[in-house]
């Protein structure tokens, strides 16, 4: 028999990020058992109301959680509960018990929790992503578009105000409900969220926009950081940002403007069909099933890797990156 599973968001931010992207997960899982959405509060002291999720109705569901910040506080609320952790990003500065299996919707964050989390149940989930592929050759009015959210103060201050008196620039402040339309209407995309992350203390778990606007037939200007180098290859699908100066990344722009960039294949977008994802779901999920059924009773009888080793392992790094980036340059923390 096949348990519903529960998936739970904070009721009040449905419509952004990471919870967007769980919101098709929990629709595509519905293909195959009943799913149930759940949005829990959180009280004046930050404490989350667990009465609003946790209850005993006959049939024990399966818990699904997500929203990175509160996965501490719901495991502790879900405490003897079934609970998978869908991870759209890394560097919480938590650790999981090796009892909840992680579903990652990318590469890099499933290298990451296979790093920390080495003995824990992993997979890769991509994200769904809406494919309406058309041709670059098509009417754009738009020449560069940027979004604020995310962006960085080189991107706003600096590359924005060079591109504005040259080509026709738009600048996106505030969410869109429909970011599709706008990426049919641009032929350069410009993407720079590494200094979000770095200032958020994680890492872009995935990055639907870059996505997204390739396969609307938007040239893509961006980062490679963390999740964006699954997909990003600059040169064949791409155009690498933020490289060296100014002068050049105007250039660059300029010229794809002009005469066109590299164009994406159909096949970079086959992984992240409904259908692809849907199917990998159906699989996964049946064996998580029967990892509860047989690992929750089992005793935890592999090593912690990381158990007592954590501070040394970071004194070597830092030890490491003194000799490689010499003792003026500030070293990672």
């Amino acid at each position: 028999m096949k348990r519903p599973l529960v998936f739970l968001f904070p009721n009040n931010r449905m419509d952004i990020g990471g919870n967007s992207a769980q919101m098709r997960f929990m629709e595509a899982c519905g293909h195959s058992r009943a799913v149930t959405a759940v949005q829990y509060s959180v009280d004046r002291r930050g404490k989350i109301n667990s009465q609003d999720f946790v209850r005993s109705n006959g049939s024990e569901p399966i818990y699904v959680i997500h929203w990175g910040p509160d996965v501490p506080q719901l495991l502790a609320a879900l405490n003897g509960k079934d609970v998978i952790y869908f991870a759209h990003s890394t560097g919480w500065r938590m650790r999981l018990p090796s009892y909840v299996p992680i579903l990652c919707v990318s590469r890099h964050t499933m290298a990451y929790w296979g790093r920390y989390a080495p003995n824990s149940y992993i997979a890769h989930v991509p994200n769904i992503v809406e494919v309406k592929k058309v041709s670059t050759a098509s009417a754009r009015d738009i020449d560069v578009l940027v979004q604020v959210r995310k962006s960085s103060r080189y991107l706003l201050e600096q590359l924005v105000p060079a591109l504005q008196d040259r080509c026709r620039v738009t600048v996106i402040d505030g969410w869109v409900d429909d970011l599709t339309a706008w990426f049919q209407r641009s032929k350069v995309y410009l993407y720079d969220s590494l200094e979000h992350w770095i200032d958020v203390g994680a890492t872009e778990g995935f990055g639907l926009p870059p996505l997204e606007a390739l396969a609307n037939g938007c040239m893509v200007f961006s980062g490679v950081n963390d999740a964006l180098a699954d997909y990003l290859d600059p040169g064949f699908n791409c155009r690498k940002l933020r490289v060296h100066s100014l002068q050049w990344d105007v250039a660059a722009i300029l010229d794809a403007i002009r005469n066109g960039g590299p164009c994406s294949p159909d096949s970079l977008f086959h992984p992240y069909t409904t259908q692809q994802v849907t199917g990998r779901l159906s699989i996964l999920l049946s064996e998580i099933q029967r990892f509860f059924e047989v690992a929750g009773p089992a005793e935890r009888d592999i090593e912690d890797l990381w158990e007592g080793r954590r501070p040394s392992a970071l004194q070597r790094l830092k030890g490491a990156a003194k000799v490689l980036c010499g003792a003026s340059h500030p070293v990672p923390r």
